[in-house]
């Protein structure tokens, strides 16, 4: 599992320019699934094999981002955030210092995620909040020109770009949200693939523009007829430091967490009962959540009329660039999923 997840995680996929994580969807998935296709906005939609209701295993391809907004004289690339809803830099947005991808049409640029430091920001005046535009991008460059040349320029993306590691039990990097999610799907249907008797007709999606709005869940009803979604993500923590586990009870290496609430939407309660039902009928340690300050494709699929649950992974440090997630919870997902799929629908009553 942790090569998987180091292999997706590392791929460039910044909102609106995920083409390299479907390229890899699209080709890995194809090893064993019977069909797949891309839509008209780049989902990646799979079919695994079996007879029934349809059901899909959706996660996203896309990872936070920056934009170039322009160039300076200099060459540095002042920058915008993926979604004007965030306003000023937000507290829990903190790119400064990471290297840094910049993901033009044409090519792929090392740089630094940087701002003004040290002995050139003393005094009173600096003691206020960042601002957008105190943030750039250092390509070791030294003209506008210069950055021309490359083909990077307003609309190209930025991403962090840290290695994926081992560090202790953990697993550390970027983009686990949701690279770790498409990881869980690819093992899942990989497991399931040739089971021509499984009573479901199942489906893998990798989405496009999850961070912007749930934009390629919201065409998936037109793109694929759905009975039930499944949709996976990270799940929130609160065994670190500073943070209120009452609001955030679940603990990397308690299991998967089944999510019956977020910002957005209520989810299926026979679904998510039955996810329980199955993990506690098969010895698969697993979480019950409610997020707050969260939510997901599968929100935009229940406003398309698509019965969804949430199954979501363990993860610290969500939305930065050291994401952190235990090998055993992203296991014991997959074994969760494919113990549902054979076991076949849930009823009303969540039998």
């Amino acid at each position: 599992m942790f090569e998987l997840v180091k292999e997706l995680s590392e791929l460039p996929g910044p909102t609106g320019h995920e083409d390299a994580v479907q390229d890899w969807a699209a080709e890995r998935w194809g090893a064993f699934a019977r069909e797949v296709r891309r839509t008209r906005v780049d989902n990646v939609l799979a079919r695994v094999g079996g007879a029934g209701p349809r059901l899909a295993l959706v996660a996203h391809a896309d990872e936070l981002s920056l934009v170039v907004k322009s160039v300076s004289d200099d060459g540095f690339l002042h920058l915008w955030p993926y979604s004007d809803s965030l306003g000023r830099p937000p507290r829990w947005f903190m790119p400064i210092g990471q290297p840094a991808l910049v993901v033009a049409s044409s090519g792929h640029f090392p740089g630094v995620i940087a701002t003004a430091t040290g002995h050139v920001v003393g005094g009173p005046k600096h003691q206020k909040d960042f601002e957008w535009n105190d943030w750039f991008v250092d390509l070791g460059i030294r003209s506008r020109e210069e950055v021309e040349e490359l083909g990077i320029g307003p609309g190209a993306r930025v991403i962090w770009n840290p290695e994926t590691r081992r560090i202790g039990r953990n697993i550390t990097g970027k983009a686990m949200d949701d690279r770790a999610a498409l990881a869980i799907a690819t093992a899942a249907g990989e497991r399931l693939a040739g089971d021509d008797d499984l009573p479901f007709e199942l489906w893998l999606v990798s989405t496009v523009q999850e961070e912007n709005g749930l934009l390629g869940a919201s065409s998936l009803a037109d793109e694929l007829r759905l009975d039930v979604a499944i949709a996976l993500d990270v799940g929130l923590t609160g065994d670190i430091p500073g943070v209120d586990e009452r609001d955030f009870p679940s603990r990397l290496g308690g299991g998967p967490m089944v999510v019956y609430q977020d910002a957005m939407c209520h989810y299926s309660r026979r679904l998510s009962d039955g996810l329980v039902a199955v993990a506690r009928e098969n010895d698969i340690p697993v979480q019950r959540a409610v997020f707050q300050h969260f939510g997901s494709d599968g929100a935009a699929l229940i406003k398309r009329g698509v019965d969804s649950a949430l199954l979501t992974y363990p993860t610290r440090y969500t939305h930065s660039p050291f994401e952190t997630v235990d090998e055993s919870d992203l296991e014991h997902a997959v074994a969760l999923l494919a113990a549902f799929v054979k076991r076949g629908p849930v009823d009303r009553e969540g039998r």
